[in-house]
């Protein structure tokens, strides 16, 4: 048997075992790359595009970690029981970049994807995304705002400053002004390399007013940050973030609400965070266009707006679930860190999604110079 006939032969095997449920489409698109093939010439020349569209899987793309296990447990179990369709949560790192190669190459291997709101609005008008379906969807069970023609919020979290209380002397900080005082406050803070959060709170401290943040002034954000440069370290990751607390390398820092709950709970207290002026995000899901399981992907992200589903994410992770209706579902102690809670909300400014779909680009790489200047 020649090599191409081999291949051919393992090939035609892959698809009859993906058909019978031997393999899953992960298993199969490795395959694929073992054998040499390129996905979308194995599609077209031997009809895998529609084997893997049969296939009763779901392949959900996070970022990976605690994230990947508990939203398999939170979302992809129950819809499984539901549905008898298998859910897949990897982390496969969805950024932007990834999903236009997937799209633009005719080789999309994920189902759904977890996103910022703005990117759903940015690759959706691009022709990246397919439109969540609003008759399968509810989008009345989503906060205002929050449910693009492209994407849907799956959940929310904030920007928050976090403190050491033991660096205080006694007076936690209470917002952006305290934040910039460095004689009140001495030691370093931490701020977001990517802006986020960061822009926001940077004019804020400088007095602009909380309903007139948007357009954000880049220039004057960028003004004001300077004038603590010299106080100020530049945290890339989550973790990172969350290391710098526990070396004792900061004394505030804007950090996600959901590192600073768990910052909180490992360090007994000793580093907590305030609502005021925090900024409020929407996660998102995102539906690469062309996308393997077709239609059934609608189903599953229905699912995941249910309020008793969404508040296992806030108990293992801190993610403040995207259906308000959860608020009435809570404990105290879950009210506490949710940043969605309306009395914390209520502290707080939510994140204009337009304008970072129109804008985010451009004022990233002036903060970018301005923190490398």
């Amino acid at each position: 048997m020649s090599r191409n006939a081999f291949k051919l032969d393992r090939l035609q095997i892959g698809i009859d075992d993906l058909k019978a449920g031997r393999i899953d489409r992960r298993g199969f698109v490795k395959l694929l790359g073992a054998l040499g093939f390129a996905a979308p010439l194995a599609k077209l020349s031997l009809g895998a595009d529609d084997v893997l569209a049969q296939a009763n899987e779901i392949v959900v793309s996070n970022f990976g970690g605690d994230a990947a296990t508990f939203m398999a447990e939170a979302w992809g179990a129950p819809f499984t029981a539901d549905t008898g369709t298998k859910v897949s949560v990897i982390g496969g790192a969805p950024l932007p970049g990834k999903i236009r190669a997937q799209v633009d190459e005719k080789n999309v291997i994920w189902d759904v994807c977890d996103a910022d709101g703005f990117i759903a609005i940015d690759l959706g008008r691009k022709g990246y995304l397919e439109p969540i379906d609003y008759s399968v969807v509810d989008k009345k069970m989503i906060r205002e705002g929050w449910a693009w023609e492209h994407g849907i919020a799956n959940y929310g979290f904030s920007f928050v400053i976090a403190y050491d209380s033991g660096k205080m002397g006694g007076n936690a900080p209470t917002g952006w002004t305290d934040f910039f005082d460095v004689e009140k406050y001495p030691g370093k803070r931490a701020m977001w390399k990517y802006m986020m959060g960061a822009a926001e709170g940077a004019l804020l401290a400088d007095g602009v007013p909380a309903d007139k943040l948007y357009p954000l002034d880049m220039d004057r954000a960028i003004a004001k940050m300077k004038t603590i440069k010299d106080h100020l370290i530049f945290w890339d990751s989550g973790a990172e973030s969350q290391q710098m607390f526990l070396d004792g390398e900061i004394v505030m820092g804007c950090i996600y609400s959901t590192r600073a709950s768990v910052l909180e709970r490992d360090t007994n207290k000793r580093v907590s965070w305030v609502w005021e002026g925090a900024n409020y995000c929407p996660g998102a899901w995102v539906v690469p266009k062309g996308n393997p399981a077709g239609a059934k992907v609608q189903q599953f992200i229905a699912s995941t707006l249910t309020p008793e589903r969404q508040i296992v994410l806030l108990d293992k992770l801190g993610n403040s679930p995207s259906n308000p209706a959860a608020s009435a579902l809570l404990t105290p102690e879950q009210q506490r860190i949710d940043p969605g809670f309306p009395a914390n909300l209520a502290k707080q400014i939510i994140r204009d999604e337009t304008w970072y779909a129109d804008h985010y680009d451009d004022a990233l790489n002036k903060w970018i110079d301005a923190i490398a200047g």
